[in-house]
């Protein structure tokens, strides 16, 4: 049985961590010892991923959007009823390639930021500036406690 010391890098650890060098060194063990000291150099960066183009749903308009579809909806008829599963999956591929060419007419894209955040919109950040403002109001009173300002900067905070 052999101990987890002995084995520090695991299977699944293998295919990411690039080992550059690995010796062992036999002149750096001490003499009362039959252990080799083993010197390892590995690769630690990560890969870089590059962000792929997606699609930015907020920027949609969804209105337009709704027309678009419908006219594409209507152009292509369907079936009143569905006399059998041939029937039914040509109806959902004949939807599924409208929906399709609606989204990639009026579907923007965008490159996003590694860093950027997926769930952060613009009214989060019109209520953070707001909510800035407002601890800079109650900061400038903070001599008043009974001031007016420091309910609404806590309302304001709490909002956000």
């Amino acid at each position: 049985m052999s101990r987890t010391s002995e084995q520090p890098l695991r299977q699944r650890d293998k295919d990411t961590i690039h080992t550059i060098q690995c010796n062992a060194h036999p002149h750096l063990a001490p003499g009362t010892t039959d252990h080799f000291a083993i010197i390892s150099v590995i690769d630690l960066l990560p890969p870089t991923v590059e962000p792929e183009d997606r699609r930015n749903w907020r920027a949609t308009d969804w209105e337009e959007f709704n027309k678009i579809l419908e006219t594409e909806l209507e152009a292509d008829p369907m079936v009143a009823g569905y006399a059998s599963e041939a029937e039914v999956l040509a109806g959902l591929t004949r939807l599924d390639s409208a929906i399709n060419r609606c989204v990639e007419k009026l579907v923007p894209l965008c490159k996003p930021c590694s860093h950027s955040k997926r769930w952060w919109t613009k009214e989060l950040t019109v209520q953070m500036k707001e909510r800035n403002a407002h601890a800079l109001k109650s900061f400038r009173k903070r001599d008043l406690p009974f001031h007016p300002i420091h309910e609404e900067y806590r309302r304001v905070r709490n909002n956000f």
